[in-house]
């Protein structure tokens, strides 16, 4: 059973969290109550909380999410913006977020660094293959996973053709579509440097998307400059792909947008 702090002066917030009655069967312990950011900064020195919600109308809670930046970089933070069943999704995607946070993986050190870009780079894969079902999940995945990524930044879309990969996976790849998908990303655009983070996902075995997202507030004029830099390197990774893997990435589209949650409507 996972315990959720929610720390709000507002009632209206608090009756939304009180009135899910069965938190138990969604894994929580009874929910855990701050009405200011001090008393929540004790709270979680003890007993402590796998999880925080923050919302605040008459206090500032600016403390509070640089204490959570200082002290606590991987408690998943929860939106407060749903009601009813909506509210009960954010409980059920916060739930999952935990169960990899705290989960037993036998041979395996629990690296909570390691788990929470697992999850960032899973709402982003999510994005590039149009899973996401709106603005407001991916803000919300993207905060459970303390992701630096922001909905409201800029970043960059490019999209390949494979003209030979249906025949690579079938008669050259033996490891199949997931560990292609893992290999492009983690060994390739993944390794790209820079002020941006890069992602990729093979959409199919014809089409692979390439995201870059920025993490600071940029102007237009840096967007111009992180654009020209990143078609460089991603189009000259593009080439490293063909000379390890034989594997040709024709770039047919590139697209860049001042804010990331626009992706939602402009890729579908």
């Amino acid at each position: 059973m996972y315990k959720l702090l929610l720390v709000t002066d507002r009632e209206d917030v608090r009756e939304a969290f009180l009135g899910i009655q069965d938190m138990n069967r969604l894994m929580f312990e009874p929910l855990a109550l701050a009405a200011e950011v001090t008393e929540a900064m004790h709270y979680l020195e003890r007993p402590g909380a796998d999880a925080i919600a923050v919302d605040m109308q008459n206090q500032d809670a600016a403390p509070l999410m640089a204490h959570l930046d200082e002290r606590y970089p991987y408690l998943p933070i929860l939106r407060t913006h749903r009601r009813g069943d909506a509210l009960r999704n954010e409980l059920s995607m916060l739930r999952d977020a935990l169960d990899q946070l705290h989960g037993d993986f036998s041979d395996y050190d629990n690296n909570p660094a390691m788990i929470m870009a697992r999850l960032q780079n899973e709402a982003l894969h999510k994005l590039l293959e149009e899973r996401i079902a709106n603005r407001d999940e991916l803000a919300s995945r993207l905060l459970l996973a303390r992701s630096p990524i922001c909905p409201k930044r800029p970043c960059l879309l490019f999209e390949f053709d494979l003209p030979e990969g249906a025949q690579y996976l079938e008669s050259r790849w033996s490891h199949g579509f997931e560990r292609l998908d893992l290999s492009l990303r983690a060994n390739f655009f993944g390794h790209i440097p820079g002020p941006m983070v890069y992602t990729a996902a093979l959409i199919s075995p014809l089409r692979l998307r390439v995201l870059a997202c920025s993490t600071e507030d940029i102007t237009e004029k840096e967007l111009d400059l992180l654009s020209s830099q990143a078609q460089r390197e991603v189009l000259e990774t593009a080439k490293q792909v063909k000379m390890f893997m034989d594997l040709e990435l024709v770039c047919t589209r590139f697209i860049a947008l001042k804010q990331l949650d626009h992706l939602i409507p402009t890729i579908r």
